[in-house]
């Protein structure tokens, strides 16, 4: 069975799907499954031999990894590590000095003054403290939009009480931060690269900057599945990625959700927070601290862990088969026999634009009630997709949601993470009525992504 043949019989079943679990198996793990094809690809063709998969989005890529590299005896080492934006930014903070202010002071869903200070590792009591000079007690807890943010931004700026304590308590972990790296490998002199989720690639920039301090020729690299920029200042050649880059695939970006790729492809665990030791002198080990909140996903997680199993068990099953085929056909025409897979993000569209696209209600219901959060402490988590009604969804629209944020109209824009899965399982809008505010949504969508490829085509 060729390629197209495979492609067409996968399609065919995926319009048949009636379960969250034949969702999995038939769109997101195949959608796994392609992109780690092209990490491992990408690794044998520049003679990596270490893998790093970033929690906790990069733990269901390393499982199918580890089983790739067992399956075709592959010379490529992989392992998890456990970091965070957070339990890597904050002790970074110190390092960056003034330009600190640009990790922390960045939009989201339902962003607050509060949400800001807890990125930058303020104690309620110094977030207090900042808040009375930055002007913003009453306010501590009220939803700023982007253009707000901005302007806060410049008010911080002038505060030195902020950078004296994002300082101190940046200082305070870099140290267990810096051991964790080293003891996980990361100064060692072998060729490795990071691998994630993607969308900026900040993570990367942070541990760059934190084994800089010990490496300064250090560079790293990354194989991301998508990335929508890279951070300023770096070189785009460290930062590889599979199904859309900044340069492009504008289409491949407006029908897609990288929120709720992030709440799927997780793991069980609660989020890194930071680093911890254990030991006395020469014994002495670094230890992630995570949340005490395990993932509020967790048991679904546990869940699609066993479906992954399952996939590769019988994608396994499935090429051995074709392989006894190819046994008996003449050597000219097996050329495919015993080679490692390509990897197919044409067909990874297919399957991805529909349904993160364009979903079903049940497809919407089904995994936009997956619980999510934003924010790199990932606090005020809601569902992939708000529950909005038809007013809510309307404030989305171009015209509406500038009104909105330029304070013409007294409204608050609350964001869903997944708008077309919002649009999808909102009750009182018929299908007419949903195929209107899909046609917003991607018309906004466009605006965003081609303004974001200039941005990044000017650099």
């Amino acid at each position: 069975m060729n390629l197209t043949d495979r492609r067409e019989q996968r399609l065919q079943s995926y319009k048949k799907i009636q379960s969250e679990k034949e969702i999995y198996k038939c769109v997101l793990a195949p959608t796994l499954y392609e992109f780690v094809l092209w990490v491992l690809q990408e690794a044998l063709q520049s003679g990596t031999k270490r893998l790093y998969f970033l929690a906790r989005d990069g733990y269901q890529m390393y499982l199918a990894a580890r089983h790739l590299c067992k399956q075709y005896d592959l010379d490529i080492e992989c392992r998890y590590l456990k970091v965070s934006r957070y339990a890597v930014r904050v002790p970074e903070y110190h390092l960056l000095g003034e330009r600190c202010l640009e990790r922390i002071c960045v939009g989201g869903i339902d962003v607050t003054f509060e949400k800001i200070m807890q990125r930058a590792a303020l104690t309620d009591k110094e977030a207090q403290e900042i808040a009375a000079l930055a002007g913003y007690t009453e306010n501590y807890r009220k939803v700023i939009n982007y253009h707000e943010v901005i302007q806060l931004k410049d008010r911080l700026k002038k505060i030195p009480l902020l950078f004296h304590y994002m300082d101190s308590h940046s200082k305070e972990a870099y140290g267990t931060a810096i051991g964790y790296l080293t003891q996980e490998g990361l100064l060692e002199p072998v060729s490795y690269a990071l691998v994630d989720s993607g969308w900026i690639g900040t993570i990367q920039q942070s541990i760059e900057h934190l084994l800089h301090q010990k490496q300064p020729d250090r560079k790293l690299e990354g194989y991301y599945f998508g990335l929508y920029e890279i951070p300023e200042g770096e070189r785009r050649e460290n930062y590889h990625s599979f199904y859309f880059t900044p340069w492009g695939e504008i289409k491949r970006k407006v029908h897609f959700s990288n929120s709720l790729f992030e709440a799927v492809f997780s793991a069980p665990e609660g989020m890194t927070l930071s680093y911890r030791t254990e030991g006395e002198k020469d014994k002495i080990i670094y230890v992630p601290v995570t949340d005490s909140r395990e993932n509020l996903n967790r048991e679904r997680i546990s869940r699609y862990i066993c479906w992954l199993e399952e996939f590769l068990k019988e994608k396994k099953q499935s090429l051995q088969q074709d392989s006894k085929c190819w046994e008996q056909l003449p050597e000219k025409n097996c050329k495919c026999r015993n080679q490692f897979p390509q990897a197919d993000s044409g067909y990874v569209e297919e399957l991805l634009s529909p349904f993160m696209g364009n979903p079903t209600q049940f497809e919407a219901e089904a995994y936009g009630s997956l619980i999510f959060s934003d924010d790199v402490r990932e606090d005020n988590n809601q569902k992939v997709s708000a529950d909005f009604s038809e007013q809510e969804i309307k404030n989305h629209h171009l015209l509406n949601r500038l009104l909105i944020m330029t304070g013409v109209r007294k409204k608050v824009l609350h964001e869903s993470a997944w708008i077309e899965g919002s649009i999808a399982s909102c009750k009182t809008l018929d299908e007419k009525g949903r195929a209107r505010n899909r046609l917003h949504a991607v018309f906004y969508k466009y605006i965003i992504y081609i303004r974001k490829w200039l941005k990044q085509r000017n650099r």
